[in-house]
């Protein structure tokens, strides 16, 4: 039996009947962000990165397959900053972190880790995280997501929060799509 595919939309890579491209407000913010996808994440049905670029042109996301070792010494050569915890890395919400680019590794933990191992050089820009203490609203429809899991596009809200980019109200605009996938997806499991 031949199943025909779902049409999807061209922009969040949804099925048309629940796009939610009418769910992304637009939003202001100063610092250029890069967000470093792993393979599987961008084809992943929850994924939340792909929000970022569609609410603003100061973020752009690059999969993993086309991360050069050009892209890396550009991104190495700013004042950039890697949200990513480690070892290393400080809290935001203590640090006075560099006014350049922010990069932000996108899927899994384990492939997040294996991303920044793949490439070394990402480990000469400073790292910073954010506080134990937040909350995601998504680990109703992720299985894989603790309390403190965030989705990438609620960490990128959350430190443009941290960096006074964003304010509630901004923030709440900007993972607008999230919460609406989230209604999409606890409608379907009833």
């Amino acid at each position: 039996m031949n199943k025909e595919k779902r049409a999807h939309c061209d922009k969040c890579h949804r099925p048309l009947k629940s796009c939610l491209c009418a769910h992304v407000k637009p939003v202001k913010i100063q610092t250029p962000i890069t967000i470093l996808q792993s393979k599987d994440e961008a084809k992943h049905p929850f994924n939340t990165a792909k929000f970022g670029p569609l609410a603003s042109d100061k973020i752009r996301i690059i999969k993993s397959d086309d991360i050069t070792e050009e892209i890396i010494d550009e991104l190495t050569s700013k004042e950039s900053f890697l949200l990513f915890k480690n070892e290393h890395s400080r809290p935001i919400s203590k640090s006075d972190l560099p006014k350049g680019e922010m990069i932000v590794l996108d899927g899994t933990w384990k492939k997040a880790k294996g991303v920044y191992f793949k490439w070394p050089k990402l480990s000469s820009i400073p790292c910073y995280h954010l506080e134990e203490d937040q909350r995601t609203i998504y680990s109703s429809i992720r299985k894989s997501c603790g309390e403190e899991h965030l989705s990438t596009l609620e960490a990128i809200g959350m430190t443009l929060k941290a960096l006074g980019e964003l304010n509630e109200n901004s923030y709440e605009e900007l993972i607008s799509p999230l919460k609406k996938l989230i209604e999409q997806q606890e409608a379907f499991k009833k």
